[in-house]
C-alpha cells in the first residue's frame, strides 16, 4: 500500500514498547484491507483487539507530534497519526456509529477530523489532508463565528484555497465579543482570533504577497505565543485572579506550528526563475497557479533542486503515476514560454492527447498568459502551418510534421515525451516504438537547440537513457528517479479456497453425470444446470508492502479476507468426466463491482474486449438498477448525440445508467459523455473500460476491478504486459480526487488456497505482477536494433523493414540535407552497441542497411517525391504511381471532395498493388465495414459499397443512414446491430487512419505538381482541405471552416444543419 519513501517514513517514526515501527506499514495496510472486505460486505469487525489499537497509535503519536520539537520526528509521527485517524474515521463511518456531536474547537478539545487535516499537512502528504478535510463539518450549531472562520481557514489551507482565506481575512471586521460573555470565554476567542491571524499571514507568505511588510507578524510566533498563553494563562495577567489553561487551543497551536515545519518551505512562490527567462511571465504565471496549486509537494522539489527546469538542461523523470507529472512538467513548460519558445508534448494515445490539452489549457490560460494550447494537428499539416505555444500530439503525428514541415519547429525550445517507456517495442509491435525513435532523432536534428523531458512511471534504466540524450543533444541531460507517491493503494488478487473449488466440482460433476443418465446420452459439453453449481465465495490476498516477498526467507508479507457474503458464479469446461474451472472473469468483476458500487465506492472495470465493455457495463447496471438525472450540460450532449446517431437506440451508452462504458468504439462525445456521468459525486458509481484507453483516463476511481489479465491475440490467450496491468491499477486513487484506492484482480487461471498451508507459485506470481518491487518494469530499448537484426538474419520483406528501408532509401543523396534526418549513428541503438564494446557489430548492421537501401530503384523519382517516401514511409514507386496518374487526369482532375473520394478508389481499382499497400493497415475493418470476411478480397464491389458509407458521412447523414449505406441493419432487434458497427468501424479506423492519410498524400502530391494554371476548376481551398474534412465528416471546405468556427455545436450532422440554414 505504501510506496518504499512512504513506507521508509513510517518506520522512521519513534519506537514504543510493543511496537515497532518497522511493522507499522503492513499494520496499517492490514487494517484498510480488512476495512475494504467490511465495506464489500465480506468481513465483519474484528472482536480482536492488538495491544496497539488505530486509537492508542493516532493518540500516543499525536501527542509526539504536539510536545516534540524535532522536525524529523514530528514529521513521521504526524503521518502515522493521521493515517490512523483516517482510519478510524473510515471504519466509524462504514460502521455508522453514531458520534455524538460536538465542537470542531473547544477549550478542552480538538476534533481528530481537524487535527488529521493539520497532521496530514505537517508530513506533507497534500493529497490525504485534501481527502481529510472533504470530511471535515465546517459550521456546526452553537459554534462561535470566530471558530468557524479558523475551521474554515484549516479546510482551505488543506485544498490549497489560500486566496479565500486571505480575502476573507481582508473582509473581517473587529471582534466583537457578545455582552455578558465570562472572561474564560473571552480569553478563549481572543486566542481563536490569534490562531485565525496566524493563519492568514502563513497563507499571504505562501502567495508571496507583503513579503516587504515589517507588519505582518510571522504566522509561526503567533503559533508559538498562542501554545504558551493557552498552556496557562496567569492569574496575575487576568482581573479576575482566576488562572486559566486550555487544552484544546494548545493543541491545535502545536499542530499549526508543526504544519508550518511541513508547508512554509514548499511554497511555489519561493520558485526562483529558471536561468534567461524573462521574469515577468515567469512571475506572472507563479501567481497565477499559486492560487490554485500554492505547494510544490516534496519529490517534486528533488527535481527542481536537481535544475531540471532550468534551460539547456534535459531530463528523464521517472516517478509513479499520480505522482504530478503533467504539474511538474508544466513548470518546464513554463521556463520554456518565459524565455519566448514553444512546446512540444507528445503523448502516445489520442485519449491522451485530448485529457492532456484539457489539463494544459488550464495551466496556462490564454487569457491571462497570452498563451495557446492545442492539439489541432490536422491544421498544422497545412501548408504555412504556425505552431502555438504549446501544441499536444501523438509521436507519429511529431514524426509526420517533422517531415512535411520542419520550418514549423524554429522556435520550438522544449520537447516533452509522456509515458516515454512505449518508446521500447512491445509484444513484437515495433511500428508505434519505431515511429516514436524515429520521431526523436529527426527533431533533434531540427531543433538540435531544445531541450527534452521525458516522463514515465515504468522506465527501468532511465540513467542509461539520460546518458544517451546527453550524448544525442551534446548538452546536460539529469535523470531523476522519485519513488514517492502522493496516493497510495491497497491490491489484492482474488482467490479461492481449495475446498470451495473442489466442493463445487463434485456437484457439478454429479449434476452432469445424473442429468447424462437420465437423458441417456452424454452430453458434449457443461450443462446449464451443472453450470450454476459453480457458485463460490471469493477471498482477497493483500500485499501488505511494497516489498511483501522475501525471497531470502521464503516469506510472503500478505493478508487473507473474505471479499463478500455473496457468492459469484465460475465458469467450466468438461473435458473427458472432468470439470476445469475456469474463472468468468467478467461476471465475477461485475459482481464485485455491483457490491463496491453500492457501498458508494466509485469504480472502474477493466475488460480485455471493446465488446465486454458494453455488456458488463450493462449487467452491472441492470443489477444496480438506479438512474442517474442527467444535468443541463449532458441533456445538451445527449440531444448532439441523439441527432449525431439518428436516434438514441443505436448509443453504446444509455442514457441515465448508473454504470457506463468506456471504449475505442464509442464516439468522441459518446466517451465525453461517459466521463461527465461517471465524474460527478452523484453521477455514475461505475465505469467499464479497456487497458488500451487507461492512459487517457484520469477518474476518481476509489475501486479498480481488472477483469483478467490475458486477451485474446492470434487466436491464444496472451498475458497483458506489466506496464498495462500497474498502468490499469494505478487508475485507483488520484492525487487530487482520491488519496487512498483498492486494486482488485480477477486472475486467470482460478487461483486457490490451502488452508494453513503455504501459498503456492501461481499465487505469488500474479500478486507480483500486480504489487512488484516497484512499477520500473519496462527497460527501454531501441527497435531500430530489431530492424537490424531482422535484416541481418535475411528478413528484408518484412513490412517493418521496408518501411524503415523506405523511409531511408530515398535520402541517399550526399547532397540532400534531409539525410541527417534520421542519423542512425546517434541512434540509442549506436549509443548501447558502442557502450557494450560492440560498435563493428553495428557499423556491419548499417552497411547491410544500406545495401538494402541501395536496392530501393528511386533514379527515376525527383527530389519533392523522394522527400515525401522518407517522410511517408512508402515506397517511392507508389508515390510516382499517384504522380503519374494525377498528372495524366490534369484538366479533368475532381473539384469536389466527394469526387476525388470516387477518384481515388477508381485509381485503386486499376491498381491493386497501390490499394493493398495504402489499404494494407485498414483492410480488416474495410472488409468488416462492409460486411465481408476477413479472408475476401479488397475487390472493386467491397469499394463500391464502401464508398456509399463514405459519401453518407460526407453528405451529413445520422450514422444510422451511413450503417444503412454499409448495408447494415441499425434497425433490427439486434444488439450489436442496432449499434451500427459498420458504420463505427468506418469513422473510428477506415477514415482516420486510412482514407485520412492517404488523401493527405494526394494533396502534397497536388501541392507540388501546382496544376492549377492548368484547370482553372480546380481548388486550392478542396485539395487543402482532403484530409481533414474527411476524417471530420464534410463535403466541403467552407463546412469544414464553419464547423471550426462554431465549437459550441457538438454534432457533425448538427454542423451541417446549420451551415444549410446559414447559407439559406
Amino acid at each position: 500500500m505504501f510506496d518504499p519513501e512512504t513506507a521508509s517514513l513510517l518506520r522512521s517514526a519513534p519506537e514504543f514498547p510493543d511496537l515497532v515501527p518497522e511493522d507499522l506499514p503492513k499494520l496499517l495496510t492490514r487494517h484498510y484491507a480488512q476495512i475494504v472486505s467490511m465495506r464489500l460486505g465480506g468481513e465483519e469487525q474484528s472482536s480482536q483487539e492488538d495491544g496497539w489499537t488505530l486509537e492508542r497509535i493516532a493518540d500516543t503519536y499525536e501527542l509526539v507530534v504536539s510536545i516534540n520539537n524535532d522536525p524529523s520526528i514530528r514529521r513521521s509521527s504526524a503521518f502515522v497519526a493521521a493515517s490512523a485517524q483516517q482510519l478510524i474515521a473510515r471504519r466509524e463511518e462504514l460502521l455508522k456509529e453514531k458520534i455524538a456531536e460536538s465542537e470542531n474547537v473547544s477549550r478542552d478539545r480538538l476534533a481528530p477530523e481537524i487535527a488529521a487535516v493539520l497532521l496530514f499537512l505537517a508530513a506533507e502528504q497534500y493529497a490525504d489532508a485534501l481527502e481529510a478535510a472533504s470530511k471535515v463539518k465546517i459550521e456546526k450549531e452553537g459554534q462561535h463565528y470566530l471558530v468557524t472562520e479558523l475551521v474554515r481557514h484549516i479546510v482551505d489551507l488543506a485544498k490549497g484555497q489560500l486566496t479565500d482565506i486571505v480575502n476573507r481575512g481582508n473582509e473581517r471586521v473587529g471582534l466583537v465579543v457578545e455582552q455578558g460573555s465570562n472572561v474564560e470565554f473571552s480569553a478563549f476567542i481572543a486566542l481563536v482570533q490569534s490562531l485565525v491571524l496566524g493563519i492568514e499571514n502563513l497563507s499571504k507568505v505562501i502567495l508571496g504577497i507583503g513579503l516587504d511588510n515589517t507588519q505582518i507578524q510571522p504566522s509561526i510566533a503567533i503559533f508559538e505565543h498562542v501554545k504558551s498563553l493557552a498552556a496557562s494563562i496567569n492569574k496575575d495577567t487576568l482581573v479576575c485572579g482566576v488562572e486559566f489553561t486550555f487544552p484544546g487551543i494548545t493543541h491545535l497551536a502545536s499542530l499549526l506550528t508543526a504544519t508550518y515545519d511541513g508547508i512554509s518551505e514548499s511554497a511555489l512562490t519561493r520558485l526562483e526563475p529558471p536561468q534567461g527567462s524573462v521574469p515577468e511571465f515567469w512571475h506572472n504565471w507563479i501567481a497565477f497557479r499559486a492560487k490554485k496549486f500554492p505547494y510544490i509537494w516534496p519529490n517534486h522539489r528533488k527535481a527542481l533542486a536537481a535544475g531540471f527546469h532550468h534551460n539547456g538542461t534535459s531530463a528523464v523523470m521517472v516517478l509513479p503515476t499520480g505522482a504530478g507529472k503533467t504539474t511538474i512538467s508544466s513548470i518546464k513548460i513554463a521556463s520554456t514560454l518565459s524565455q519566448g519558445k514553444k512546446v512540444i508534448f507528445l503523448a502516445p494515445t489520442h485519449a491522451l492527447v485530448e485529457q492532456l490539452t484539457v489539463d494544459l489549457q488550464e495551466m496556462f490560460p490564454q487569457d491571462i498568459l497570452g498563451s495557446t494550447v492545442s492539439s489541432d494537428f490536422d491544421l498544422l499539416l497545412q501548408v504555412s502551418a504556425v505552431l502555438p505555444e504549446i501544441e499536444v500530439m501523438t509521436p507519429e503525428r511529431c514524426l509526420a510534421m517533422l517531415s512535411f514541415s520542419p520550418e514549423s519547429f524554429d522556435d520550438v525550445g522544449l520537447l516533452v515525451f509522456d509515458e516515454c517507456h512505449l518508446l521500447s517495442p512491445q509484444s513484437g509491435k515495433i511500428r508505434r516504438s519505431l515511429d516514436s525513435m524515429l520521431c526523436l532523432l529527426a527533431f533533434n536534428s531540427i531543433a538540435p537547440e531544445a531541450d527534452t523531458l521525458f516522463l514515465s512511471a515504468m522506465v527501468q534504466n532511465g540513467e542509461e537513457f539520460a546518458k544517451w540524450i546527453n550524448q544525442l543533444t551534446g548538452r546536460s541531460c539529469i535523470s531523476i528517479d522519485l519513488l514517492w507517491k502522493p496516493s497510495r493503494q491497497a491490491r489484492g488478487i482474488v482467490i479461492y479456497a481449495e475446498n470451495d473449488i473442489k466442493s463445487i466440482n463434485v456437484n457439478a460433476k454429479n449434476v452432469q453425470k445424473r442429468l447424462d443418465e437420465k437423458d441417456g446420452r452424454r452430453a458434449a459439453n457443461l450443462r446449464a444446470a451443472s453450470s450454476r453449481e459453480l457458485v463460490i465465495s471469493p477471498y482477497a490476498i493483500w500485499g501488505l508492502q511494497h516489498n511483501w516477498l522475501d525471497l531470502e526467507n521464503n516469506n510472503a508479507i500478505c493478508t487473507f479476507t473474505k471479499l463478500t457474503q455473496d457468492k459469484v458464479l465460475l465458469s467450466g469446461k468438461l473435458y473427458l468426466n472432468n470439470i476445469s474451472i475456469t474463472p468468468n472473469v467478467n461476471s465475477v468483476a461485475a459482481i464485485l463491482a455491483v457490491t463496491s458500487a453500492s457501498s458508494r465506492l466509485k469504480t472502474i472495470v477493466f475488460v480485455n474486449q471493446k465488446s465486454h465493455a458494453i455488456s458488463t457495463a450493462k449487467s452491472i447496471s441492470n443489477e444496480l438498477g438506479t438512474h442517474i438525472v442527467p444535468t443541463e450540460d449532458e441533456n445538451r450532449r445527449w440531444d448532439a448525440l441523439e441527432l449525431e446517431l439518428g436516434g438514441l437506440e443505436h448509443s453504446l451508452l444509455s442514457k441515465g445508467a448508473a454504470a457506463v462504458p468506456h471504449n475505442a468504439s464509442m464516439l468522441r462525445i459518446e466517451r465525453e459523455l461517459s466521463e461527465r456521468m461517471y465524474k460527478r459525486a452523484d453521477g455514475a458509481m461505475v465505469i467499464v473500460a479497456t487497458p488500451t484507453l487507461a492512459q487517457g483516463l484520469n477518474l476518481p476511481a476509489q475501486m479498480a476491478i481488472l477483469a483478467g489479465d490475458k486477451r485474446a491475440e492470434n487466436d491464444k490467450r496472451q498475458l497483458l504486459e506489466a506496464h498495462e496491468l500497474l498502468n490499469a491499477a494505478a487508475r485507483a486513487g488520484r492525487a487530487g480526487h482520491l488519496a487512498n484506492g483498492i486494486v482488485l484482480l480477477v486472475p486467470e487461471p482460478v487461483l486457490i488456497f490451502p488452508e494453513n498451508q503455504s501459498l503456492n507459485k501461481d499465487v505469488v506470481s500474479k500478486l507480483q505482477s500486480l504489487i512488484p518491487e516497484d512499477d520500473r518494469c519496462v527497460e527501454i530499448s531501441d527497435p531500430i536494433s530489431i530492424v537490424l537484426d531482422k535484416i541481418s538474419n535475411g528478413n528484408t520483406v518484412d513490412r517493418d523493414v521496408m518501411y524503415f528501408v523506405n523511409r531511408l532509401a530515398t535520402l541517399n543523396d550526399s547532397e540532400n540535407n534531409e539525410r541527417s534526418l534520421f542519423n542512425l549513428k546517434s541512434s540509442f541503438a549506436a549509443f548501447r552497441y558502442r557502450t557494450n564494446n560492440e560498435e563493428q557489430r553495428f557499423d556491419t548492421q548499417l552497411v547491410e542497411l544500406e545495401n538494402l537501401v541501395k536496392l530501393i530503384d528511386s533514379d527515376e523519382i525527383d527530389q519533392s517525391l523522394s522527400i515525401l517516401a522518407s517522410q511517408s514511409g512508402l515506397p517511392p514507386l507508389v508515390l510516382s504511381r499517384l504522380r503519374t496518374v494525377i498528372t495524366h487526369n490534369i484538366g479533368d482532375l475532381p473539384t469536389s471532395i466527394k469526387e476525388w473520394v470516387s477518384w481515388l478508389f477508381d485509381w485503386f481499382k486499376v491498381d491493386s498493388e497501390s490499394k493493398e499497400l495504402l489499404l494494407f493497415d485498414v483492410k480488416m475493418s474495410v472488409l468488416g465495414a462492409t460486411g465481408r470476411n476477413n479472408n475476401d478480397n479488397l475487390s472493386d464491389d467491397v469499394l463500391d459499397a464502401l464508398s456509399l458509407g463514405i459519401f453518407s458521412w460526407l453528405d451529413g447523414s445520422p450514422l444510422k443512414n451511413v450503417e444503412i449505406a454499409l448495408g447494415g441493419r441499425p434497425d433490427s432487434n439486434n444488439a450489436t446491430a442496432k449499434a451500427c458497427p459498420r458504420a463505427r468501424e468506418l469513422i473510428g479506423t477506415i477514415l482516420p487512419r486510412g482514407l485520412s492519410f492517404i488523401m493527405g498524400l494526394v494533396t502534397r502530391v497536388v501541392t507540388e505538381i501546382n496544376p492549377y494554371d492548368s484547370q482553372n476548376s480546380l481548388s486550392h481551398e478542396v485539395v487543402e482541405a482532403l484530409s481533414t474534412a474527411i476524417r471530420l465528416g464534410y463535403d466541403s471546405p467552407e463546412k469544414l471552416a464553419f464547423s471550426i468556427a462554431n465549437p459550441a455545436i457538438l454534432s457533425r450532422v448538427g454542423v451541417h444543419q446549420a451551415f444549410i440554414q446559414e447559407s439559406s
